[in-house]
């Protein structure tokens, strides 16, 4: 089984890849980044081309093939030019996003916003990869990143049956309806289903399961929700796991998912020190650098028992001394679970 860590906007960014692969090494297989948007005028925004600049890159052995740019494009022409442009720094794949489900992403007919329009989708794939493949030597893998439907679950029979049609490299799905947003539980189900209907009409390409794998407990009960009529485990549905909130929780879930050692105390600390010393390097202002930081305590302190009043602490913080001793004093206080 692979684990991804999923692309997530605003958080995933390189300081954290790097802070993440340096310390649970070996333990993630990809590492999406945040989306890419392909304007119109063909051009990425600054801040988008510094999180994929290959100098920016610490510590990965194969970063070619370890670090996927997301591309969120809703035109063929522009697509095309940010994928050419993500190989000419050396990528091997990129992901075309198709599962965001933000109002404002959607209302631009982009993200999950295209699973809408059947036709038009249909008409940008086969735009795409008539155009990446005269060239291919030119262009990286292309995988979808996708949900089940926009607003019901009886949309992936057409969704199944037009990505079948293209030679995509893995197709991850989400196993919500946008309209789901990240609420509810996964539709397990459906996402069977899915799968079932992507095979049938032809489709190759691997399969990613996305959607709150948050603990080894959730990755036992999806196994046994999602088997074969052989009596064959879970692999013949999906070879890959995406996982976003559950990494942010727990930094070195996909360590134990392998079989490994479960987070240490001291460990999580050295985590949240080093990110915050590349925040540093990539954000100019203190405030803001604590601002990055607290997005992650929004995961964090679950690990913590009885920490109610050490967490309001952290938030508080405004200055690096306040929030470093605010950490500090949660580390020393709480009992870590």
């Amino acid at each position: 089984m692979k684990y991804y860590f999923a692309p997530m906007e605003g958080i995933t960014l390189y300081p954290l890849r790097n802070v993440h692969n340096s310390m649970f090494e070996g333990t993630i297989d990809k590492y999406y980044t945040p989306f890419l948007t392909a304007h119109h005028n063909f051009h990425f925004k600054k801040r988008e081309k510094r999180d994929v600049a290959p100098e920016l890159i610490q510590g990965f052995d194969n970063w070619q093939e370890e670090i996927v740019p997301q591309i969120m494009a809703n035109r063929v022409d522009t697509f095309v030019w940010a994928a050419k442009e993500m190989a000419s720094l050396g990528y091997r794949e990129v992901n075309l996003n198709l599962g965001c489900p933000a109002t404002t992403v959607t209302n631009s007919h982009k993200g999950s916003g295209l699973l809408q329009d059947t036709e038009y989708l249909d008409r940008l794939l086969y735009g795409i990869f008539q155009e990446t493949g005269k060239d291919s030597l030119s262009f990286p893998s292309i995988s979808l990143k996708t949900r089940l439907g926009f607003s019901d679950e009886k949309e992936l029979e057409e969704l199944m049956k037009i990505y079948a049609r293209y030679p995509i490299c893995e197709l991850t799905i989400h196993a919500r309806v946008r309209e789901d947003f990240y609420k509810g539980l996964p539709r397990i189900d459906a996402f069977k289903k899915a799968v079932e209907e992507y095979k049938r009409n032809g489709g190759k390409a691997d399969i990613c399961y996305n959607g709150d794998v948050v603990s080894s407990e959730f990755t036992k009960s999806l196994s046994s929700q999602i088997t074969d009529n052989t009596d064959n485990a879970d692999h013949s549905y999906y070879s890959a796991l995406m996982i976003g909130r559950g990494l942010l929780t727990d930094p070195a879930l996909s360590r134990v998912l392998k079989g490994g050692e479960a987070l240490k105390a001291s460990e999580l600390k050295e985590y949240l020190r080093r990110l915050y010393e590349e925040y540093e390097k990539f954000i100019p202002e203190e405030r803001n650098v604590i601002f990055k930081m607290l997005e992650h305590w929004a995961f964090l302190d679950k690990h913590f028992k009885n920490s109610e009043k050490y967490v309001k602490e952290i938030r508080k913080s405004r200055s690096k001394g306040a929030y470093m001793a605010a950490v500090n004093n949660i580390f020393a206080s709480c009992e870590f679970i």
